[in-house]
């Protein structure tokens, strides 16, 4: 078996909120990002967490992101929108509260709808080359994709 890389980060021991658009750098390997939909009632639009590509990111770069609100209501403006820039780097694989799985290798952003619950999550890792994503949610439809 060959390893193809190793990333020093936080394991899962460092949690930080985040309830506006963000950059995830190098220094965010290995954490735990609580996102918070924004308030449904104060007129605030959605965000976007911004990723590495995966070749910036290297070889065992990974993060989580859980969701750490209720849901925002009915406005489609307020979903949380992940992206690295590029297109066709994700690899995606979800299930949902009804129990549907989806998987997908060509994906461009990942999104918490407004609807996603509280608890729902992504985790996020890379080989250097795509990013791999597992994600589950509470909901159907709280977590979708775009190609």
């Amino acid at each position: 078996m060959a390893r193809i890389g190793t990333k020093a980060g936080w394991t899962g021991n460092c949690v930080e909120s985040v309830n506006s658009a963000k950059t995830i750098t190098m220094g965010d390997s290995g954490k735990v990002f609580m996102v918070t939909h924004p308030a449904a009632d104060d007129g605030s639009e959605g965000y976007t967490i911004t990723l590495p590509t995966p070749s910036v990111a290297g070889p065992g770069f990974s993060c989580k992101f859980v969701v750490s609100s209720a849901t925002c209501g009915n406005d489609a403006d307020e979903d949380i929108t992940f992206t690295d820039g590029t297109t066709d780097s994700i690899v995606f694989q979800f299930i949902d509260a009804n129990s549907d799985f989806t998987s997908d290798i060509a994906i461009d952003t990942v999104i918490f709808d407004h609807t996603a619950l509280q608890g729902d999550f992504m985790e996020w890792w890379t080989d250097g080359t795509t990013w791999y994503v597992f994600a589950a949610s509470g909901v159907d439809g709280g977590i979708v994709v775009s190609s």
